[in-house]
């Protein structure tokens, strides 16, 4: 910008004011998008969206959750509510150990599942006809 007399250059001192202004407008309008989106429930809207278009995720998940669910399940299953210290111990190591070859294993399972239920619906449809 070549400025040569003093009109040119209040010309391009407003240009400039304009330029700031829009630029001013813009950024005012980004944070305040930016804000909305740090917004407690539009982050825990997000996350939920994002699990959801993850299916690797989503699957990990469940997979956890089983075994977490399983283990809490036999640990009571096995004690109940145990008085001792060494009970209680022995009653969290059972829990995670199940937990944790549930999740691992957990397709396996799903799998075997899977074929019980097959046969055991199959086996009382035939007791049926009979």
């Amino acid at each position: 910008m070549d400025i040569k007399n003093s009109a040119e250059l209040r010309a391009a001192i407003l240009k400039l004011k304009e330029k700031q202004q829009s630029e001013k407008k813009e950024l005012m309008e980004n944070f305040h998008e930016f804000a909305e989106s740090m917004k407690p429930i539009n982050l825990i809207k997000s996350t939920f969206h994002k699990v959801k278009e993850s299916p690797d995720l989503t699957s990990n998940i469940l997979k956890a959750t089983l075994g977490l669910g399983v283990g809490i399940v036999s640990k009571k299953l096995f004690l109940g509510k145990a008085p001792g210290l060494f009970k209680r111990l022995a009653g969290s190591a059972i829990q995670m150990g199940l937990a944790g070859l549930v999740s691992k294993q957990s397709d396996t399972i799903k799998s075997t599942g899977s074929r019980l239920l097959r046969n055991i619906f199959r086996s009382r449809v035939r007791h049926r006809a009979i």
